[in-house]
Formats: structure tokens, sequence, C-alpha cells
């Protein structure tokens, strides 16, 4: 009986001391969470709030905002809109097969592809990113679970098309694919960490933006481009390539005076809003990004450099040898046979032989030097990505039919930018510009960051040889030269007509019926204001550049003058040459043009077409005061018919069709 007792007081001691031991295990691993807690408080603040943040927030990444692309006069080439985008947290859709259906309905989106991202293990998908208006309200209406929206930038082309190699794209995370969204990126883009989407305790996703976090300032860029102008040399492109059947075509115009890009068009170009549905040829900028040889035109460099050098004087003589000339084991031939010519009708009747004897009185050396000095084998460091140096090969390496044939423009390849600004320079009086396409950029207070300044780049002809050629070049135009139908009853032209056989990839060798034609001047040739330079690849049936690319020119630039308001001197050429009384009716109309009725805008922003008729181009241009016409003018002469008819209110922008007809 003791013994039992004893054993049993025993065996109550163990279980107390048990239990001592649990307790102090307990006290001694709380102690430990209690120390650990007071230790993250006191030491590791932004690590707890890391760890916090992950609980509740998820990072999406989304479009940044982009800073406004402006043309000259300021008008809006590329912006961004606000649109809605539709995303989905997978977690919380009940019946994902009912819904990729229903959401693949009404975005018109793939319902395999979507049921895939719908059925995923992820926290956020996105369904469609930029939706329309409808499309938005749609989704909204379908009201299913998980399924939300945010508001996303768009970038936005107002002008469609006009600009659209210049300006580039930007991708759907505000990727820039080309033009000045690539080169001016980092002025441009605002924004670009990651946004958050905020979760709830039961892991329900919602929209909460943290304000301006993450966001700087916004800069917007302003081009040197005019819109107006960009349209009028997209038009006039358009219409010659398609005329021309040809595979391809360029424009440039510069300002003479600055070096300043007022327009670069492309064709075929592309919509910058749907840049997908268009091949990657669409986007490239072929008038800086893709040489060619230049033929005739390249005649211009080799006679300014030895008129400037005092080698030749334009009314010096020389043979051109019947129209053939054998030179070591090759035949150079002209496409029309002629004896003595001099250097102006070298230039005129744009002789090869002729070219190639004046290029003799320079030497290697110098023709090299002259060829440098003019901007080409060197890009011209226009802020635009891409640019091509062309392909000017070491004089040592020149053999004696490649130093004749470079006269001419064959074995030399050049870029239609480089060809105008080139030409640009003898219009400026033998000052070669940098071209460059932005004027400046500002911030959202209006203040100016940066402003672009002319610069010359080199000198490469004298003064004297500048107006001396610009006379040579006078003659292109006019009556038995090779450019007439660049010829302007409104302005003095000059310029120089380009036919250039092109290469065969494969066998290295030119190839038959593929030609370069171009036409490249300045105007008014008396006091010039811009240079253009129009180029057409492989044009099918006439091929010459004076036959496909002077009209073109013409266009251009009497348009562009006419917006710049540049007045016309009436001038009359030998190719189209009215009566002296028709001569005296036109001036007594330019008189009187001042006193015509002009447009009224009213209070909704409309404009009032006054009567046109009886008006110049000039006139109409002046009629119009500052309203915003999208013009098409037709003939020359004086107005006889304009659609919108006078008195009708059109919205800025409109267009209207203005016909002209020589008085009789």
């Amino acid at each position: 009986m003791p013994r039992f007792k004893k054993s049993e007081r025993g065996g109550e001691g163990r279980g107390v001391k048990r239990i001592y031991a649990v307790a102090a295990f307990f006290a001694l691993f709380f102690g430990i969470l209690v120390s650990r807690a007071v230790a993250f408080h006191l030491k590791d603040n932004a690590n707890i709030e890391k760890v916090a943040l992950r609980q509740y927030r998820t990072a999406v990444r989304e479009s940044s905002m982009r800073g406004k692309i402006l043309d000259a006069a300021g008008r809006e080439m590329a912006i961004d809109v606000m649109v809605d985008s539709i995303f989905a947290n997978p977690r919380e859709i009940q019946n994902p097969v009912d819904a990729a259906e229903k959401l693949a309905a009404a975005l018109r989106v793939d319902r395999s592809q979507l049921f895939d991202r719908l059925t995923s293990h992820r926290k956020f998908v996105w369904v469609k990113r930029r939706v329309s208006i409808a499309e938005s309200q749609q989704i909204k209406a379908l009201n299913i679970d998980g399924v939300y929206s945010m508001r996303e930038g768009r970038r936005s082309y107002p002008n469609g098309t006009v600009g659209a190699s210049v300006l580039g794209a930007v991708g759907f995370d505000t990727e820039p694919l080309g033009g000045v969204e690539l080169m001016y990126d980092d002025v441009l883009s605002q924004r670009t960490e990651s946004r958050d989407v905020k979760r709830d305790a039961r892991g329900h996703l919602y929209l909460s933006p943290d304000g301006d976090e993450g966001e700087t300032e916004q800069k917007n860029v302003e081009l040197t481009i005019d819109k107006t102008l960009q349209y009028i040399a997209d038009r006039a492109l358009e219409k010659g390539v398609t005329t021309a059947n040809a595979r391809a075509g360029q424009a440039v115009v510069v300002d003479v005076r600055t070096g300043a890009i007022l327009a670069v068009s492309n064709m075929p170009t592309f919509d910058p809003n749907d840049y997908e549905r268009y091949p990657l040829s669409s986007w490239r900028n072929s008038a800086i990004v893709e040489p060619h040889e230049p033929g005739s035109t390249f005649k211009v460099i080799i006679v300014s450099a030895a008129l400037s050098a005092g080698a030749v004087k334009p009314e010096d003589i020389f043979n051109c040898e019947g129209g053939a000339i054998k030179i070591g084991t090759n035949i150079v031939r002209d496409s029309h046979a002629h004896g003595k010519l001099s250097v102006a009708d070298i230039i005129r009747v744009s002789s090869n032989i002729g070219a190639y004897k004046v290029e003799q009185q320079l030497g290697e050396e110098r023709v090299e030097q002259a060829i440098k000095s003019f901007g080409f084998g060197r890009k011209t460091g226009i802020d635009l990505p891409g640019e091509d140096a062309g392909i000017l090969s070491p004089r040592q390496r020149w053999s004696q039919i490649q130093f004749a044939t470079i006269a001419f423009g064959q074995g030399i390849a050049v870029t239609p930018l480089q060809t105008a600004v080139a030409f640009a320079a003898i219009a400026n009086g033998g000052k070669l510009m940098k071209p460059y396409v932005v004027k400046r950029i500002t911030n959202d207070r209006n203040e100016v960051l940066f402003e672009a300044a002319p610069e010359i780049v080199s000198e490469p002809i004298s003064e004297a040889a500048a107006k001396m050629m610009t006379g040579l070049l006078r003659r292109v135009t006019q009556e038995g030269g090779t450019g007439t139908l660049a010829a302007s009853l409104e302005y003095p032209m000059a310029g120089k007509t380009g036919t250039a056989q092109k290469a065969d990839s494969r066998t290295g060798r030119y190839a038959q019926g593929r030609y370069y034609a171009s036409f490249v001047g300045f105007a008014p040739a008396d006091a010039p204001r811009i240079a253009v330079f129009v180029g057409m690849d492989e044009p099918r049936g006439a091929y010459y550049g004076g036959q496909v690319a002077a009209p073109i020119f013409k266009t251009i630039v009497e348009e562009s003058l006419h917006y710049l308001k540049v007045p016309s001197t009436l001038v009359t050429t030998a190719q189209s040459l009215p009566a002296a009384s028709d001569v005296e009716e036109l001036a007594v109309i330019a008189s009187d043009e001042s006193n015509a009725s002009q447009a009224v805008q009213h209070d909704d922003g409309t404009w009032r077409l006054p009567d046109f008729s009886g008006l110049t181009m000039r006139g109409v241009l002046a009629a119009a005061k500052d309203a915003e016409i999208d013009w098409e003018f037709k003939g020359s002469g004086v107005a006889v018919n304009q659609i919108p008819p006078p008195g009708s209110a059109i919205d800025p922008g409109a267009r209207c069709t203005v016909e002209f007809r020589p008085m009789m």
C-alpha cells in the first residue's frame, strides 16, 4: 500500500515537469516571434512594405504617355488619345467557356486563344487593348465577373498617311517603330514604369492608379515639316507614280536658306494608325535610306565645281564627238549625237561626253574634293533614323572609265535627300546647309527647351559660280532643254533632268528597261525659296526624267509657292508663250486682286467661300485669308470654276477645288 502511493506521487511530478517544459517551449517560440517582429519593425520597414504590397498589388505593363508632334504651324501630327483596354482576372471567372465566347464575339478576337488566357493561373491577362467606344460599352453591358477595363493612351495620327515616313509609328507598348517617334523617343516618352492594379482582401482586382507616380514632364516636338506642303507633295507624287505606273517614288522639299525640310514624300506609303496592315517596305523613308545612281543630275555637280575653280566658263566650247567617244576599251555615248557644244549647252541638252570633257579640266583630285564638299559619300546628319551615306569609292580606286562615268552620274550612289540639299546649296549662293526636321522642343508650359539653328556645313562653290549655274539650269526648262515640262508661267524654274539605268543585283550589270528618272531644281530662280527633288523608280512606258518627274516637280513647286504666298512674277517661257496682250491683262488682274472679296469666318469656326472667278492662283490664296483649306488646283491661268461654289460654308481642312484656264 505505501509503495503504491509513492509511485503515484512520482508520476504526478513528472506530469508537472512536462507542462512546464511545454509552456517554456511556447514562451520561447513566442518570444522569438515577438523579437523578429520588433526587428522587422525597427530595421526592415522597406522590405516589409514590399512584402505587403505584393499581397494586394499586381504590376501591369501599360502604354506610357507621349508628347505631341506638331507641324511647323503648330498643327497636330501625332497625339495621344485615351481609350479603354479590357483585362481579366482568370481566378474570378466562373465560366471561362461562356466568357470566352461572349468576349470573342463582342471584340472580334480569337475565341480559342482567349479561352487559353482565361483558364491560365495568372491573376492578370489582357483580353483586348485599345478598344473602340462601342466595344467598351458592349463589354460593360455583358457584366462578366472578373473582366475589367482601364484607360490607356493610344497614339493617333490625325492626318493619316500625311508625313507617315517622317513621323514613324508607335507599337502597342509605346515601342517607337521609326521616324521622329524613334529618333526623339527619349524626348516624347513620358512614363516607362508599370502601372499598379490593386487587389482587395479577397484577391479581386480593381483599378486604382497612383496619381502622377512615375510620370515626367510632357515634351512636345515641333517639326519643320508643314502639313499643307507635305500634303501637296504627297498628292502630286502619288498621282505621278500612278500615271507613270512606277514601282515607287520620292519627293523632298527643302528651304534653301536654312536647310529645313518642309516635306518628304515616299510612295507607296502607309497609315501609322494601322501600320500592321502594311508591308515593311512601305514604312521605309526611302528618300533618305535608299541610294541610287543619280544619272544626269550629277552633271550639275561637276560643272558647278569646274565653274567655281575657273577651269571652264559657260561659253567655252567642247567637241562632243558626234555622240560617241572611246575611253579605254569602253564606248561612252550620248542619247543624241552632238558636235561642238558650249558648257551652257552641255547642261541644257545633257551631254554625257560634254560633261566628261568638263570633268577632265578639273582632274581626279579636285573632282573628288568637289563631290565630298557637296555632301556626297557621307551622311547629311539629318535628325532621322537610318540615313544612308550613299556610295563613293576613293579616287585611288577609280578606273579610267569610272572617272568618266561619274561625270554623268554612274558608278556613284546618292540619296534623294543628298541631291536635294546639294541643289539647295547652289540656290543658296554656294552654301551647303545641314538638313533638319525638328524645329524646336517645348514643354507643357510652352517653354522652349531646344531650338534648331541653321548650320552651314561647307561652301562647295563660290557665289559667282552659283549664279552662273543658276542661269544654266534655267535654260534646261526653256525651249530646247530637257526639262521643258517643268516650266511655269508663274515662276522662273531652274533644274536638271536625270535618267539612270538601274543595275541588276544578281548580275551586277545594268538591267534592260529598268530606270530611275528624276528632276531636281529650285524656284523662283531669281530669288530661290525652295529646292525640290522628284524621283520615279522604274516607271513603265515613258522613263526619261524630263517626261515623268518634271511635271510633278512643276506641280509641287507652283502649289508650294502659292501656299507660301510667294508673289508670282508672271514669267513666260519659250514653251508656252502667251500674246503680249495676255501678259498685260494678267498684270492688270494681279494688280486688282487686292480688291477681291475675301473668305469670312463664322462664329462656329466654318468659313464662307468668296467667288474666286477671274483670280490667279495667288489671288485665290490671298482671298482665302487664313482659312485652313485643302486646296486642289487644276490648270493654270485664271479661275473659271470652284467646288464648293461661292458662298458655301466649309469646315477647316475641307477640300476646295479651283479650276484655272489660260485667257483666250
